[in-house]
C-alpha cells in the first residue's frame, strides 16, 4: 500500500493532540470556592458547593460540570492540603464542541481546595473518553495558574500512537512541551511505523501548532528526515496538519518524493536551510518548498544509467497532484538573495564507476521539470535565464533551453550558441535545437557556424589555414550518426579570403581528414591563389561558377560540374566540369583542368579545345586537342596545343608538322564603335 510523508506528519500530530486532550482536564475555569466539607456519611445538598460522602468530594461549576474525586483512605493533613490514598479524579472538559472526561488514578494524592492545587504519586495514570492514556510517576495540577506538569517521565498511548518524554509541563495560554529525548511511534496498519525523536516537544491548541525542537529525527521505513526543527500547523478541526516545516539542517533521505511506489528508482537526499510542506484534505501531499541552498540528489536505480544526478538551487519547489504524486520541479531564485550564497539553478549528472560518462552540467537563473506522475520520469524543463550547458567535448549557451524528453530534443532561443571544443567549431542562429539522444543539432535564422582548430593545421585548404572557416545560412542541420552536416539556402563558406556560395552546401567527414564539402543548385566560388617563390605581386584570384561542385580534402581536390565558367584575370574558361587540384599543404592551386570540351575567352579572342589546363605558378593556361581553334578578331589559326598567358598579350600555338613550328600573336583589341 502506498504510504506517503503527509500520514507521517499526521500521526506525529495526532500523539501530540492526545497528549494536550489529556492536559485539558486540568485547565478547566477555575472552581467556586469550596464550603466546608461535611463530615462522612451526610447527604449531598442540592445547587452549587462541596460534599464529602464515604471517600468522595464533587466540586459543582454552574450546576452541570462537576469534578469527582474519590480515594481509598485519608492519610492525613498537610496543612491545608489532605493527603489521600488510592485517589481517583474525573474532571469533565469540552473538546472539540464535545463534552468529555478525564479520569486521573494514583497511589496517592495531596490535595488542597485553596488554593487549589493537586500533587499525585505513584503509578499515576490518565485516561479520557476518546482514548488517551498517558502513564507517569507524578503529576502536579495548580488550579490558579491553570498550570500541570510533572518532571519524571511520561508515556501515552492513543490507538496506534504512542510516545514518551523526560516529563511534561502544561498551561492554558503557554501550549503544551514535553521535555526530551521525546519519542514518538505510530502504528496504523497503513506502512511501516513511524519513529520521530527530538530533544523537546511543544503544542498548542490556540495557535494550532506543534513543534518539535533539537535533533530532530524522522524514521519511517526508508525515509529518514533530519532537521534542528519540525513545526507543523493544524486545521481548525485539530485533526489534520495543514502545513509542515523542517528548519535548519534539513537532510531528507528517502527514494520516493511522492507515494512510494514499485520502479521509484535509487535513493534521493534533499538538503536545505528550511522545508516547507503543504497538504490537501486527508493529508495528502500539495505542495514542497526547499528554500535556503536547496539540492536533491538522486542515485541511480535499477536499470537506469549508472550516474549521479545533482539539482541545486537557492529554492526548490515541488507540486504534487491530487494523489500526492509528484509532477512539477521547480528551480527558483531566493526571495532574500545571501551575499556568499549560490544564485542559480545547478542540475548535473556524473557517471559512477565503472561508467566512463564524465560530468554534464546545467546552469539557469531559473528552471520548471514536468514530471510523469506514474513513473516520475521527466517529461520535459524549461530553463530561463543566462542558461550554460556543458557535456564532454560540448558547450553551449542561451537565454532559454526547453527539453522534450519524449522526442529526446532540447530546444535554445535568446541568442544561443554552441561550442564544439574537439571539432575546434562554435554554431549560433537565432534558434537551436539538440538531440539529447541522438546528438543531432539543428539551427535556422541566421546561422553562422566557425570551423577553427586549437592545434596547428597540417594543411591549409578550405577547412584549414590560420584563419578559421566560417559558413553561413539560414537553415542548417547536423546528422551524428553520419557525421554530416547541411547548410541550406543562400549557404555561404569563407576560409580567409576564399568563398563558396551556394544555395545548399554539405559537409561529411567518411574518416579522419577526410571531409568532403558537396555545394549544389547552382555555386559561386572565388580562390585566392598564394604567390610563387620571388613572385611580387599575388596572382589573380579564380572565380568558378558551376551547376555543382565536390571538395574532397584528402585528394586536395576541387570537382566543378554542370556549365562550369571559371575565370582568373582576363581567361575564361567554359566547360562541362573543371577540376582543381591544391598543393600538397592545401593552401594554393596546383593546377586546373577543364573539360571535355572547353572553350577560352580572353577579350576578344576565343579558343576552343577538347581539354584546358591551368598552372597558378606561372600563370598560364594550355588548351590541348586533336583540333584546337583559335579565333581572334581578324584571323584564325587551327594546332592541337594553344598557350595563355594570364593579363599577357602573347599566345603561342603549335602545329600539326612533326617540325615544330610556333606562331606568336598580339593581342589585339578590338576597334571601338
Amino acid at each position: 500500500m502506498r504510504h506517503d510523508p503527509a500520514r507521517t506528519a499526521r500521526r506525529v500530530l495526532l500523539a501530540l493532540l492526545v497528549v494536550v486532550s489529556g492536559a485539558v482536564a486540568w485547565s478547566l475555569r477555575r472552581p467556586a470556592p469550596s464550603g466546608t466539607p461535611a463530615a462522612p456519611g451526610a447527604a449531598a445538598s442540592s445547587g452549587q458547593g462541596t460534599t464529602v460522602d464515604d471517600g468522595k468530594l464533587l466540586r459543582f461549576r454552574e450546576g452541570k460540570q462537576r469534578v469527582a474525586v474519590k480515594w481509598r483512605s485519608m492519610a492525613g493533613r498537610e496543612g491545608d492540603a489532605m493527603r489521600l490514598q488510592g485517589v481517583e479524579v474525573t474532571v469533565p472538559f469540552v473538546a472539540q464542541g464535545r463534552e468529555s472526561s478525564a479520569t486521573i488514578t494514583a497511589d496517592e494524592c495531596l490535595y488542597q481546595p485553596s488554593p487549589l492545587r493537586a500533587a499525585f504519586r505513584g503509578n499515576v495514570r490518565v485516561r479520557t473518553d476518546d482514548g488517551l492514556e498517558l502513564d507517569s510517576e507524578t503529576l502536579k495540577y495548580w488550579g490558579e495558574e491553570e498550570r500541570a506538569f510533572t518532571r519524571d517521565a511520561v508515556r501515552f498511548r492513543r490507538g496506534g500512537t504512542s510516545g514518551t518524554g523526560s516529563g511534561m509541563e502544561y498551561g492554558t495560554g503557554a501550549g503544551l512541551s514535553l521535555h526530551g529525548p521525546v519519542r514518538v511511534l505510530v502504528e496504523d496498519g497503513a506502512g511501516p511505523p513511524a519513529e520521530i525523536e527530538s530533544a523537546s516537544a511543544w503544542a498548542s491548541r490556540e495557535q494550532r501548532l506543534v513543534t518539535f525542537e533539537g535533533d530532530v529525527v524522522v524514521r519511517q521505513g526508508e525515509r529518514l528526515l533530519r532537521s534542528r526543527r519540525l513545526q507543523l500547523n493544524l486545521d481548525p478541526t485539530l485533526s489534520a496538519v495543514e502545513r509542515a516545516e523542517a528548519i535548519e539542517d534539513v537532510d531528507l533521505v528517502t527514494r520516493s518524493l511522492g507515494p512510494a511506489a514499485p520502479g521509484d528508482g535509487g535513493g534521493k537526499r534533499l538538503r536545505c536551510r528550511r522545508l516547507d510542506v503543504l497538504f490537501r484534505e486527508k493529508g495528502v501531499l500539495q505542495e514542497a518548498l526547499a528554500a535556503n541552498a536547496a539540492s536533491l540528489e538522486l542515485e541511480p536505480g535499477p536499470g537506469e544509467p549508472n550516474e549521479r544526478r545533482l539539482v541545486a538551487a537557492p529554492q526548490l519547489r515541488f507540486e504534487f497532484d491530487e494523489g500526492g504524486r509528484l509532477v512539477s520541479l521547480q528551480g527558483l531564485p531566493a526571495r532574500r538573495p545571501e551575499v556568499r550564497a549560490a544564485r542559480r539553478a545547478v542540475l548535473t549528472a556524473e557517471g559512477l564507476p565503472p561508467s566512463p560518462a564524465a560530468l554534464r552540467r546545467v546552469e539557469s537563473d531559473r528552471f520548471t521539470a514536468t514530471l510523469d506522475p506514474e513513473t516520475g520520469a521527466v517529461r520535459g524543463a524549461d530553463f530561463e535565464g543566462s542558461v550554460a550547458l556543458a557535456e564532454p567535448g560540448r558547450k553551449a549557451w542561451a537565454g532559454r533551453a526547453v527539453l522534450e524528453e519524449g522526442a529526446g530534443l532540447v530546444t535554445l532561443t535568446g541568442d544561443p550558441r554552441i561550442a564544439d571544443e574537439g571539432e575546434g567549431s562554435e554554431l549560433r542562429g537565432r534558434r537551436i535545437e539538440l538531440g539529447t539522444r541522438s546528438r543531432n543539432v539543428a539551427a535556422s535564422g541566421n546561422v553562422r557556424h566557425t570551423l577553427s582548430r586549437k592545434e596547428k593545421p597540417e594543411r591549409a585548404g578550405l577547412f584549414g589555414g590560420e584563419e578559421p572557416t566560417e559558413l553561413f545560412c539560414r537553415e542548417f542541420d547536423y546528422d551524428s550518426a553520419a557525421r554530416t552536416a547541411r547548410y541550406r539556402e543562400n549557404a555561404v563558406l569563407r576560409s580567409g579570403r576564399d568563398e563558396i556560395r551556394a544555395p545548399g552546401i554539405v559537409i561529411d567527414e567518411p574518416g579522419p581528414g577526410r571531409r568532403r564539402l558537396t555545394a549544389s543548385g547552382g555555386t559561386t566560388s572565388i580562390l585566392h591563389p598564394r604567390p610563387g617563390k620571388g613572385a611580387t605581386s599575388d596572382p589573380e584570384r579564380v572565380e568558378a561558377r558551376s551547376r555543382d561542385m565536390v571538395y574532397e580534402e584528402a585528394a586536395r581536390r576541387i570537382v566543378y560540374t554542370g556549365d562550369v565558367e571559371i575565370r582568373q584575370g582576363d581567361i575564361l574558361t567554359r566547360s562541362p566540369e573543371a577540376v582543381v587540384t591544391l598543393a600538397k599543404d592545401g593552401g594554393e592551386v596546383e593546377r586546373m583542368i577543364a573539360g571535355e570540351p572547353v572553350e577560352v575567352v580572353q577579350g576578344a579572342r576565343r579558343a576552343t579545345g577538347t581539354r584546358g589546363t591551368y598552372t597558378p605558378s606561372d600563370e598560364t593556361f594550355v588548351l590541348t586537342g586533336e583540333k584546337v581553334v583559335l579565333q581572334d578578331v581578324d584571323r584564325r589559326l587551327e594546332g592541337r596545343i594553344l598557350t595563355f598567358q594570364v593579363g599577357g598579350d602573347r599566345i603561342r600555338v603549335d602545329g600539326r608538322e612533326e617540325v615544330r613550328t610556333e606562331a606568336v600573336f598580339k593581342r589585339k583589341e578590338p576597334s571601338k564603335p
